[in-house]
């Protein structure tokens, strides 16, 4: 860890603990020179109106939720940080640092946690890769980068990180679709539909996708948990689901740019093809 953060210096990065969504700037720096590369919870920033504090706030907040377990917290903190990404679209800042910090605070107790990350340098290039613990934030050139567990940036020296890749435009099916299907067969269909394939644009520079379908319940009702994977291709077809209602959003991943935005969401519903029964009357048969 010594010689990751020594490595880090040399190339003016900085690679920290994402404590919490608005701990950034020098109080970050201070946290990274804790020894064991431990976190303490620094003091909270009041909230801000700048574009990019939201944005960070936002992008250490999904990450956040991505790594932790599917639970009624996770889903509650998912529902608020929706409300954080409508209203940074909004251009209403304040407000979406505030329910990003929300969301954050639901699956992050403020406590010490261990983190390792590895920097590699190559001439005038860094690479650091996140392996293990919570999310770290790595700066450079006083941009910033959020990288998950298993994710890496690159950094030319003297340069900024690279800005993040354009959100993906989500293709088929329409947004609020009503597809009816006939029952998956065999005995693993269950009555459960499909297929349906989920298609979208190409993002320059992205290699991968991640794609998130989540099942929206009747009240009172028990919901499927949601369906995530990453791809390398443009649409992926999704296995067969409960008859009901679902929203889905895919996020391009790029080696050299990072994770963009989430996609706008799309919603659809899954209905089952009515049967056609023919019955035998005294006059012949009748539909």
């Amino acid at each position: 860890m010594k010689a990751a953060l020594w490595l880090s210096a040399w190339m003016g990065l900085s690679v920290v603990p994402s404590t919490a969504p608005t701990s950034l700037g020098h109080a970050s720096a201070e946290v990274a020179a804790l020894p064991g590369g431990a976190a303490a919870p620094g003091p909270r920033k009041a909230p801000g109106t700048e574009p990019q504090t939201a944005l960070k706030a936002l992008e250490m907040s999904r990450a956040a939720v991505k790594a932790a377990p599917d639970d009624a917290r996770r889903r509650e903190a998912e529902s608020r940080l929706k409300e954080a990404e409508a209203h940074f679209q909004a251009a209403r800042y304040a407000e979406a640092l505030h329910k990003a910090d929300e969301a954050w605070a639901l699956l992050n107790p403020q406590q010490p946690s261990n983190f390792t990350v590895e920097v590699d340098h190559d001439g005038g290039t860094t690479t650091v890769t996140h392996r293990q613990g919570p999310p770290v934030t790595v700066e450079a050139q006083h941009a910033t980068r959020v990288l998950a567990k298993g994710e890496s940036v690159r950094v030319q020296q003297g340069t900024v990180l690279p800005e993040p890749p354009g959100a993906p435009q989500l293709a088929q099916p329409a947004d609020k679709a009503r597809l009816t299907l006939k029952p998956a067969s065999g005995a693993e269909g269950g009555g459960l539909l499909g297929p349906v394939t989920l298609a979208w644009s190409a993002v320059t520079g992205a290699t991968r996708y991640e794609v998130e379908v989540v099942a929206e319940g009747a009240e009172g009702k028990a919901t499927p948990a949601p369906v995530r994977t990453v791809v390398a291709a443009r649409q992926w077809t999704l296995p067969a689901l409960p008859a009901g209602r679902y929203r889905w959003t895919v996020t391009a991943v790029s080696p050299e740019q990072g994770r963009s935005l989430p996609s706008q969401t799309r919603r659809f519903e899954l209905a089952a093809e009515s049967l056609e029964l023919n019955v035998k009357v005294k006059d012949g048969w009748q539909k």
